[in-house]
């Protein structure tokens, strides 16, 4: 039994993560500024579906 076992193959370790560089100051502030945007146009988009679920219960009771 020993043998077979033996015999499995083991794991490889894994690969390091690639070291990154630290964000500038501006860049953070970039990627801030797009994440604000983002979130005001997915709010936007929500509140347009909504309004357009309440507009079809209104118009189609009976579904």
């Amino acid at each position: 039994m020993s043998k077979a076992f033996s015999m499995i193959p083991t794991k490889k370790p894994r690969k390091a993560a690639p070291k990154t560089e630290a964000m500038s100051a501006a860049d953070v502030k970039a990627v801030v500024d797009c994440a604000l945007q983002l979130q005001q146009i997915g709010d936007r988009m929500d509140l347009r579906q909504k309004i357009l679920n309440a507009i079809s219960k209104l118009l189609c009771p009976g579904t």
